[in-house]
């Protein structure tokens, strides 16, 4: 009887390794699958450098340390159709630019495949139902778009301003996505030192009465001078 018992456990156990032992392997099976499926890979990703384009030598008396902008949306433009764009990253969310010319990147994501030829987004001070991703960028004396700090003959400042603005920047070459193969990087060019430049001349923002031109100079730089463009390399070079 005990025999018996025996070889019934024995067969019971075996049954119990075996169906282990098959799990194993489908879950194995599936997981390596999700893994390299090329229809939920994001194709393209964002990235963003800032150019030191300034007046004078901005090593010894002008530096910035820190730019942050507030993003309401990002879309990107299908070719040859101003009514027709797909959604890369809703916000708000800030948007870090690294001073010393090198790559951050902002976000990837999955869009449709085809041409895109322009770069759309809004420079956006927060609303009153809005919460602020960072809260540098609300405080008891408002809310804010965009934040600058650095030091100005010595003189540590934090600079905010209030500025929002629509943005659509052509790409220098129209750019082909798809949602096979490797993933498409665009690099965005922001120059913030040229934001505290007036006739040659850096704007101390430690003084308020800098603040407007400053404001301006900040949204028609916006308007005037951002590059977007493919940078598969990510080195801040138009490929």
């Amino acid at each position: 009887m005990k025999k018996i018992k025996s070889i019934i456990k024995l067969k019971v156990y075996a049954l119990f390794l075996i169906a282990v032992i098959s799990a194993a392997g489908f879950y194995g099976c599936s997981d390596s699958n999700n893994s390299v499926d090329p229809v939920t890979a994001d194709n393209v990703g964002l990235n963003a450098i800032g150019s030191t384009d300034s007046a004078g030598d901005s090593q010894n008396y002008f530096i910035l340390d820190t730019v942050k902008i507030l993003i309401k949306d990002i879309k990107l433009n299908v070719a040859n159709n101003n009514q027709d764009s797909n959604n890369f990253k809703t916000g708000p969310f800030v948007l870090y630019i690294n001073t010393f010319s090198t790559i951050n990147e902002i976000s990837t994501a999955l869009i449709p495949a085809g041409s895109y030829d322009k770069i759309k987004f809004e420079i956006h001070k927060l609303n009153n139902n809005e919460v602020s991703p960072d809260p540098e960028f609300s405080d008891v004396n408002g809310t804010y778009s965009v934040i600058v700090k650095g030091w100005y003959l010595g003189n540590y400042f934090v600079y905010k301003s209030s500025k929002s603005a629509h943005q659509m920047i052509n790409f220098s070459d129209t750019i082909p996505l798809s949602t096979t193969g490797a993933r498409t990087n665009i690099t965005l060019v922001v120059k913030p030192y040229i934001w505290f430049i007036k006739n040659n001349v850096y704007m101390d923002p430690n003084v308020p009465s800098n603040s407007n031109d400053i404001d301006n100079n900040i949204k028609d730089n916006f308007k005037n001078n951002l590059k977007a463009f493919r940078d598969n390399d990510k080195n801040g070079v138009p490929d």
